[in-house]
């Protein structure tokens, strides 16, 4: 059934059901909506008429105006239910929610008069924060089902509305068109009280224009014809969009949105990358010696082709990803360029970071990785160099973007820059805090585990149960937190877990995907590394996997390994991750249609590895340990001799206590509760491990 959902602003608001009409009326007026509305207009139709942007600015500045007192969880009751990442919210507001409230639950629990008290970022206020809030509660009615993080309503329109009051007449034809679009889509052309601005019809009673009041005219004029467009094309019958699952049902109708309800880009004028250069001069050279790490990569990337900078710019090093399909119809080229460019891209910046050359990058890289600690947030790791903030002029990019990327020790958690399991963390963070320490002794023993004293504050109220109350830290026993997973599946290089292979991350150099966009397939639930092929337990807690060195290997080939390892090791589908081997060799572990290694000959050279040889390898942090097992004949060896040495153990063992051995070595906690014949078999078989099982099966068959 198709129907408008009846939701009106005072279910999504209930205070305004008691609100004075004359109050509210002058933040609620539009042009387009009848009066008192809020009271009878479905939600759907309203943001028809004025738009989500509009809506949100106006709820913010009730919120904060009228009903300051009241708990924004209050004032939008239909926010308890709706959990929202930090990750989803665009700065500044995420900054500035972090580092106050520290998590979206205790925002919500917090009013717009507390919100004032807090010691916000320039930039950043009550109604920024407010806007942001109410914009997720709206969301809903619009159809939209993007995850990109979104704007604060209230910065958007102001920035339009700037925009609109500093335009010259003289701008081109293409800004306007571009201004216009901006402005009827966020519902900037709207006055401060909810009312256009008037327009005087006899032309001998106008006073001189402004600049602002040409913009304005212009605007209202561009928005007539579009709306007479509209009007047009709305008594026209509508074909079914193929594909789409509510058909020809009433839908959120935005300018933003084009054919498929994907993203529309307007034609504003040609992009910048390929404009016409008017004066016909080059551009100048950016000034060197200023900025020293931008410098090193801007030398790198300069002496690239032009698309395989774009790629780098907008695959690689952007927070939101193009997808490898969309930039081809963009620059007009073949789906293999653009792969074969992010491979090339990939490769040559791989290869120079273990240059010389790239030297500077790579310990920055490291320095960066103690100062910053187990946990920080972006703004810590923006301050945290003055090259940071500025751009890379080649990418367009700037630098902390680029570091993020490269980073092959931490990922993005809920705005959270980690090297460690954050579940991990924060299970610790309220472990070691227990008996409500000082605010300093907290950060003497949080140093253990790698948060800094700038991050503390902010990683304390991150913490669910955690709370700071007249200079101590306080845990709340009866605020839940389920317990991290036993086995250590964060190597550090773990992508960002909402996201199918690609949205935000820093494994390295990842090989990510626009959010949305389809994605390699990722098990669910993710594969263990105790169930994985020839991986095996060591006494001391490491896993081990076996490689069986072939002329292949030796050669070049790729090395697979088995997903339950690559999983392990923090590697999700579609990103790589970056080893340093024994020698300082750099190896590349990538998960494409399988997690494989691109080459371990490097690695295998340096243990003079030859056919039939078993190499095991195992991973902490970046380093990557190998050992090397010497082929052997073992015709004279009995069955459980040959099984052992297949899990690397090469000490005899009567039977009884090599079955023992071997449970231990697949199980997850090192237990071998398995060591029963049967019960081994069967579990030996499901990880693939079928020669071990077949070493053993005749002589347990024999003996049971």
């Amino acid at each position: 059934m198709n129907a408008v959902s009846p939701i009106c602003l005072t279910d999504l608001a209930p205070a305004l059901r008691w609100s004075d009409p004359a109050a509210v009326g002058p933040v609620l007026r539009h042009a387009r909506l009848l009066d008192g509305w809020w009271r009878s207009l479905p939600l759907p139709r309203v943001l028809d008429l004025a738009g989500p942007t509009w809506l949100a600015n106006a709820l913010a500045r009730l919120a904060a105006e009228q009903w300051g007192h009241l708990e924004l969880g209050e004032f939008l009751p239909a926010l308890r239910a709706v959990r929202v990442d930090l990750d989803d919210i665009a700065e500044p507001v995420r900054g500035a929610v972090l580092a106050t409230a520290g998590d979206w639950d205790r925002l919500l629990s917090a009013s717009c008069d507390a919100i004032a008290a807090w010691r916000l970022p320039p930039g950043c206020g009550v109604l920024e924060i407010a806007s942001t809030v109410a914009w997720r509660a709206v969301h809903p009615f619009t159809g939209d089902t993007g995850r990109a993080p979104a704007p604060s309503p209230v910065l958007v329109v102001e920035a339009v509305r700037t925009i609109a009051n500093w335009m010259p007449a003289a701008a081109p034809e293409h800004v306007h068109n571009a201004l216009a679009y901006l402005t009827s889509a966020t519902g900037a052309d709207t006055a401060a009280d909810g009312a256009p601005p008037p327009v005087l019809d006899d032309p001998a009673l106008e006073a001189p224009q402004s600049p602002a009041t040409r913009a304005i005219r212009t605007l209202r004029a561009l928005r007539a014809q579009r709306e007479e467009e509209q009007q047009a094309a709305a008594e026209a019958p509508a074909a079914p969009v193929p594909g789409d699952p509510e058909g020809p049902a009433r839908r959120f109708r935005s300018s933003l949105l084009g054919p498929g309800r994907t993203l529309r880009r307007p034609a504003f004028g040609p992009p910048k990358g390929v404009r016409d250069d008017p004066a016909g001069a080059a551009p100048e050279p950016p000034e060197l010696g200023r900025h020293p790490l931008v410098d090193l990569l801007e030398e790198l990337f300069r002496g690239w082709a032009d698309l395989e900078r774009m790629v780098a710019a907008e695959r690689l090093f952007a927070a939101d990803p193009i997808s490898i399909r969309l930039l081809a119809d963009q620059l007009n080229v073949d789906l293999a360029a653009i792969r074969n460019a992010q491979r090339t891209v990939e490769e040559r910046l791989l290869g120079w970071l273990a240059s010389p050359e790239g030297e500077g990058i790579t310990q920055h890289l490291a320095d960066l990785s103690e100062q910053l600690g187990s946990v920080t947030t972006i703004d810590h790791l923006i301050s945290a160099h003055p090259d940071h903030p500025v751009d890379v002029p080649s990418l367009g990019t700037p630098l902390w973007r680029v570091v993020i990327t490269l980073f092959t020790d931490r990922r993005m958690h809920n705005g959270w820059l980690v090297s460690d399991d954050p579940q991990r963390l924060r299970w610790q963070t309220r472990e070691m805090l227990g008996d409500a320490p000082s605010l300093t002794d907290a950060g003497l023993r949080l140093a253990r585990i790698g948060i800094r004293q700038q991050s503390l504050r902010a990683w304390l109220l991150s913490t669910p149960g955690v709370s700071i109350r007249d200079g101590h830290v306080l845990v709340d026993p009866a605020v839940p937190m389920e317990a991290p997973a036993p086995a250590a599946g964060f190597g550090g290089h773990s992508g960002v877990a909402p996201e199918v292979a690609g949205s935000t991350t820093t494994n390295g150099l990842p090989i990510r995907r626009r959010p949305g966009a389809a994605a390699a397939p990722r098990p669910d639930p993710a594969p263990r590394v105790a169930s994985a092929a020839r991986c095996f337990r060591a006494p001391d807690g490491r896993w081990w996997h076996r490689v069986d060195v072939t002329g292949d290997h030796l050669n070049g080939a790729p090395v697979t390994v088995p997903p339950g390892y690559a999983t392990h090791l923090g590697l999700q589908p579609g990103r790589l991750l970056c080893l340093t081997a024994p020698g300082a060799d750099l190896l590349v572990l990538v998960w494409r249609d399988e997690a494989a290694f691109d080459s371990l000959r490097p690695l295998l050279r340096r243990l003079s590895a030859q056919p039939g040889d078993r190499v095991f390898i195992t991973v902490n942090g970046d380093r990557l340990d190998a050992r090397r097992l010497p082929a052997a004949d073992l015709s004279d060896h009995g069955p459980t001799s040959r099984a052992l040495h297949l899990i690397g153990y090469t000490a005899p063992a009567p039977t009884e206590e090599a079955l023992k051995i071997i449970a231990r070595r697949i199980s997850e906690d090192g237990e071998d509760s398995t060591a029963d014949p049967r019960t081994l078999l069967d579990r030996l078989n499901r990880r693939g491990d079928t020669d071990i099982a077949a070493e053993l099966r005749p002589v347990l068959m024999t003996a049971h």
